[in-house]
């Protein structure tokens, strides 16, 4: 940081190291059935983070990119959810928030 800036007061830095790891910075499979044991899956939903709108109803924004170097690494993203299998696929630092009627 530049030595003649601080942050203001009601802004703290936790933590600032490099997050990507080659070994874990991959698509990660969640078996959902294996997660909840002897619980039978009824329903699955995927919802925004905050669980209040399903993913399949949420309004998509189309955001305009200014600039974008071809340098910059494409994100993996998991795929959508493999409701026969009840897997989920999510890639490196990604969240996601799901609905689920045992």
């Amino acid at each position: 940081m530049d030595e003649n800036y601080s942050l203001p007061n009601n802004v703290a830095i936790i933590t600032l190291q490099a997050i990507e790891d080659p070994q874990y910075s991959v698509i990660a499979k969640v078996e959902l059935r294996k997660v909840f044991g002897k619980r039978t899956i009824k329903e699955l939903a995927e919802t925004n983070l905050s669980a209040n709108q399903k993913k399949s109803e949420k309004k998509k924004l189309n955001w305009r990119v200014i600039e974008n170097s071809k340098s910059d690494p494409i994100p993996l993203k998991g795929g959508p959810v493999d409701s026969q299998a009840l897997a989920v696929e999510l890639g490196p630092m990604e969240i996601r928030t799901f609905l689920l009627k045992f």
